[in-house]
């Protein structure tokens, strides 16, 4: 796990390279085994974060633990109960669709919030199976900004498994395994 946030922390010390022929998403993924998402959380918020604030590198830290219940509408989750009696496959799909939109949303703003600075996310399974990161990072490729995003899965036959399920694709981003 060391070697994962050694990893991040050479690439978050690189200046942003925006005017590169080839455009990017500029996300950075950290891949881990999905049973090991306590112990890197653990390490993530309460050693690497302070390390990151102690050198002196500009970041926003978004955990998304309680992002369902802070970045929906009430009123769209009580639509989407409604639509569960009638069809529970599109409830879950139109849930998804929201859930990725707003996620979107709160990248832009807490990127456009803080210039310069890399947005890290933290608890990305607490969205699972609702999230395909793959898609949501393919909606931010003019971003303005860094994301460090944390990704228990795997790499299998060169697509990624988020949580053992296979994750949108068309990755862009810079993928730091854990060794």
């Amino acid at each position: 796990m060391q070697s994962l946030f050694a990893d991040l922390l050479d690439r978050l010390q690189e200046p942003r390279r925006p005017d590169r022929g080839v455009r990017t998403d500029d996300s950075i993924l950290l891949i881990y085994p999905p049973e090991r998402e306590l112990d890197f959380r653990e390490q993530f918020v309460e050693s690497f974060l302070p390390h990151l604030r102690a050198a002196g590198i500009p970041f926003t830290h978004l955990d998304l633990t309680g992002f369902l219940f802070q970045d929906l509408d009430p009123g769209e989750v009580e639509q989407l109960q409604e639509d569960e009696f009638d069809d529970y496959g599109w409830m879950r799909q139109g849930l998804s669709q929201r859930v990725e939109a707003a996620l979107v949303r709160r990248f832009e703003a807490l990127t456009s919030a803080a210039p310069g600075a890399t947005l890290v996310v933290s608890a990305t399974v607490a969205l699972h199976p609702l999230v395909r990161y793959g898609e949501v990072l393919r909606g931010l490729r003019g971003l303005k900004g860094r994301i460090a995003l944390a990704f228990p899965g795997e790499e299998r036959g060169g697509k990624l498994h988020f949580m053992n399920q296979p994750d949108g694709g068309n990755y862009l981003a810079v993928k730091l395994f854990w060794r």
